[in-house]
């Protein structure tokens, strides 16, 4: 089966010495395993509550702005999911995800609400 082959290499990449920034998550219904090789982004979730494990290959493409106003950057995520098991928590194939940048903050500053009506006092 291909999607076993795929999970039990993910799977080994993960624990191998060529993986780095690994992490691990243990959480009431699942646990969670991700560490990065070169520009790949490796993922593994085992749940036990239910007969559900799945891997996840990514790849985290930084897309630059030229100035603040652009509205094409931030990160573009791009990726397959294998999932084992009958209960499918997710989907499966090959996905892909625009994650926007979080607005500047500047400490210290706070920004008043918009409009004409607006009283400080």
């Amino acid at each position: 089966m291909l999607a076993q082959r795929l999970f039990d290499l993910v799977s080994r990449l993960i624990f191998s010495r060529w993986a780095r920034d690994y992490e691990e998550h243990h959480g009431s219904c699942e646990d969670a395993y991700a560490a990065r090789l070169g520009l790949l982004h490796l993922e593994i979730n085992h749940c036990f509550v239910l007969d559900h494990d799945d891997a996840f290959v990514s790849v985290r493409i930084p897309i630059p702005a030229w100035h603040e106003q652009d509205l094409l950057w931030g990160k573009l995520h791009l990726g397959y999911v294998v999932c084992l098991g009958e209960d499918e928590i997710r989907q499966p194939g090959v996905y892909a995800h625009w994650q926007k940048p979080l607005p500047k903050v500047v400490y210290g500053k706070a920004c008043p609400p918009d409009g004409d009506d607006y009283f400080p006092f």
